[in-house]
């Protein structure tokens, strides 16, 4: 991962233990610290299921910490991604993009990137969550 974001790989089924036990420390840490979170989480091609009681505590850390969230990029090829980040974007503070998993690198690039960078590289092809 570039300096200054977190990167977090996602597979077979997850739950809200798993936000719990390796996500929600680490961004506890990056606000403690006072950082902006940077966050790309890829949801491999293996996710079976993630379950709703996962996507209710990571909502719930981010709405504890709304001030905190700075760019989020999902990326993953599943189908049901598209509809679900809609929902997300919405509720979530920050920004939050979908990216193929053939941009991988991309999307690194944009959680990375300066206000102006992003803007260009979001214009240039990535898909929006919202």
């Amino acid at each position: 991962m570039p300096p200054g974001t977190l990167g977090f790989t996602a597979g077979g089924e997850v739950d809200d233990d798993d936000f719990d036990e390796v996500v929600a420390p680490v961004l506890r840490r990056e606000v403690a610290e006072g950082r902006k979170i940077r966050l790309l989480y890829v949801l491999g091609p293996e996710v079976r299921e993630h379950e709703g009681d996962a996507t209710g505590a990571e909502l719930g850390f981010a709405a504890r910490h709304p001030t905190a969230w700075e760019r989020v990029a999902v990326v993953s090829d599943e189908e049901w991604l598209r509809p679900a980040m809609r929902v997300l974007s919405v509720l979530l503070p920050g920004r939050m993009r979908a990216f193929p998993v053939r941009e991988l690198d991309r999307a690194k690039a944009w959680v990375a990137a300066d206000e102006e960078t992003a803007g260009e590289q979001a214009t240039a092809g990535a898909a929006p969550a919202g």
